[in-house]
């Protein structure tokens, strides 16, 4: 794939190093979705057309989060690459967990500072220990015939399965598993091929398709569906008919995964910086989310201007956490400095040439 130097938006931290502009459109658009997502999420009961609007981007934006990140991920587990999930999955994870935890208690909202507390995952961390389990998975999954369909099973199998929990995002990891395989298993030449035409019309009509879709699953089935972290029991259905409901769920994230992937702009615009920094607006937004459920303000909701409000809200939400202020502010945070836990890692030698000389 080709990559070239990303220039610096105005206003946006962007990171000093080759990147992919087109990963980054895509990365910052699903961010978006993320933080609206949460948003709107606290007024759905309010809010005209809330719910179908929530359940359309939960339907998509975590499935194409995960299958990104299959794509993204090595299939090689060196020393290096340990050492990177640690300091770029978990170290945050620990560090975020704390502050979350800590804001509850501020806000009157106390829970137990447990370590079985520190290992439940607070709302939107249960993606950085899943992503931490799934990339060490991927060298596994990256030799296994049959990978995509061994993942599909265990999916459906972990609806059915009762010793699943929350801890580390057990529950999540089980249950969106194909998505990351099937990433993996893609790989990331495939996110080089551009779409054509013909191509990209079809992917706006699945989008369009969509809508009446989701308006269909959230009238006739529970938010907890698709939260991919439930049991068939729990949800209130037997195992055939929650294999049958959690397939479909499964092919239409897919499917409007794709369309987002093939309608993501390709050349640099106002969403690349915003992907290339999109771990600062997943880790800050919900500090915002939250105070903003705990205020009267998500019963205000109720109208299509305020609804659009919202919107905008999220989408400023999201280019403020991304901006140089904040990712230089935020820093030790967000990539906490963690050397002194890791080993020095030293890269392999490579081998001497042979050419024109002998072996014995």
């Amino acid at each position: 794939m080709t990559t070239t130097v990303l220039p610096e938006s105005p206003g946006v931290a962007v990171a000093p190093v080759s990147r992919d502009p087109y990963i980054d459109n895509v990365k910052g658009l699903l961010i978006v979705l993320v933080v609206l997502g949460h948003l709107v999420g606290q007024t759905v009961g309010s809010s005209p057309g809330g719910r179908t609007i929530y359940t359309f981007i939960y339907l998509c934006h975590m499935p194409a989060f995960v299958l990104l990140s299959g794509m993204l991920s090595a299939t090689e587990l060196t020393g290096r690459r340990a050492a990177s999930l640690i300091r770029d999955l978990l170290a945050p994870y620990v560090v975020f967990q704390l502050l979350y935890m800590g804001f509850y208690t501020v806000m009157d909202k106390p829970m137990p500072w447990t370590i079985d507390e520190l290992l439940s995952p607070i709302y939107h961390l249960w993606f950085l220990p899943a992503l931490f389990i799934w990339r060490m998975l991927a060298p596994l999954f990256a030799q296994l015939r049959g990978a995509v369909v061994i993942a599909v099973v265990v999916s459906l199998s972990a609806g059915a399965a009762t010793v699943l929990g929350h801890a580390l995002s057990l529950d999540r990891v089980a249950g969106m598993l194909p998505f990351f395989v099937l990433g993996v298993w893609l790989g990331r030449g495939r996110l080089a091929r551009r779409p054509s035409p013909r191509v990209r019309l079809t992917a706006t009509a699945v989008l369009i398709a969509a809508a009446p879709v989701a308006y269909l699953v959230a009238s006739r089935l529970p938010s907890l569906w698709l939260y991919w972290n439930r049991g068939y029991q729990r949800l209130g259905v037997e195992v055939t008919e929650g294999v049958l409901i959690r397939l479909g769920l499964m092919a239409v994230g897919l499917a409007m995964t794709w369309a987002i992937m093939m309608l993501a702009p390709r050349r640099q615009t106002f969403l690349t910086g915003w992907g290339a920094n999109s771990i600062y607006p997943y880790l800050l937004h919900v500090f915002v989310v939250m105070a903003f459920a705990w205020s009267p303000l998500n019963n205000q909701v109720d109208n299509l201007p305020a609804l659009l409000v919202l919107v905008a809200a999220a989408v400023a939400l999201v280019w403020i956490t991304a901006s140089r202020p904040v990712v230089w502010a935020l820093r030790p945070l967000v990539s906490p400095p963690v050397g002194w836990l890791l080993r020095d890692v030293v890269p392999a030698k490579k081998p001497q040439s042979t050419t024109g000389t002998s072996q014995s």
